[in-house]
């Protein structure tokens, strides 16, 4: 059984792998799930801690593990969570070809939900009803350490460029409304995943801006000692901040 290991975020690293998951889809119209989207994934866990933003109860991703086991034959590609708050994201990765999502079907105009979207989704609905089924107990401490847990559905597959303005319509239909035992599936293209990864580092970025704006106005500049003027505040840090 595959343990949840402890990971410790390091936000110059992440922002790299950011950036190289940017130049990896550039660089590719199609993926595979096997050949391209795992390895990749799996080489860069400071980015895949980034998870953690889909489960609004996780405060700071501190657990990850590959290939999950959750119970028997169900596991999940990637867990990330937080420890202390019993909180973890469960992800699946599927390939990203033309018809991963919708697929064209006999004279029908309209493209029908694609095989390999079906077969993430349904994954996720096994997880569901297996940890639906359990009381809290043994099973759940020992791969959480924890009598309970929260989760939340990460199903990542296809592209943007695959897909025309209503398949998204009908994509981000289905993963805001339908529901798995009252929780959503985040449902998403890679695209939009590099859109949101990308958005939660500048998030970060101007958090820490402001922070160090901040300590830099908190000191005030001793006055020139000829000019009579204030000294600096009594409750300025000593030193300089850089």
């Amino acid at each position: 059984m595959k343990k949840l290991e402890t990971i410790a975020f390091d936000y110059p690293r992440c922002q790299k792998q950011v950036e190289e998951f940017q130049a990896w889809l550039a660089g590719k119209d199609e993926l595979s799930e096997h050949k391209d989207v795992r390895p990749f994934f799996q080489a860069r866990e400071q980015m895949a801690v980034l998870f953690g933003m889909f489960n609004p109860r996780i405060s700071w991703a501190d657990r990850i593990a590959w290939e999950f086991d959750i119970f028997g034959d169900f596991a999940c590609d990637l867990a990330v969570g937080e420890h202390e708050r019993g909180a973890y994201c469960l992800v699946e990765f599927e390939d990203a070809l033309s018809n991963s999502i919708f697929q064209k079907q006999g004279e029908k105009a309209t493209r029908e939900w694609g095989k390999r979207f079906d077969h993430g989704y349904s994954q996720i609905i096994d997880w569901v009803h297996k940890l639906d089924g359990l009381t809290p107990g043994n099973d759940l401490l020992a791969r959480f350490d924890r009598h309970e847990i929260n989760y939340e559905m990460v199903l990542v597959v296809g592209r943007d460029k695959h897909l025309d303005g209503g398949e998204k319509q009908r994509l981000s239909w289905r993963a805001d409304k339908v529901l798995v035992n009252n929780k959503k599936i985040f449902c998403m293209t890679f695209d939009q995943l590099l859109s949101q990864f990308s958005v939660r580092m500048k998030a970060l970025a101007d958090v820490a801006k402001g922070a160090l704006e901040a300590a830099k106005a908190a000191v005030v500049k001793p006055a020139d000692p000829a000019s009579g003027d204030a000294k600096a505040a009594p409750n300025a840090p000593p030193g300089n901040v850089p």
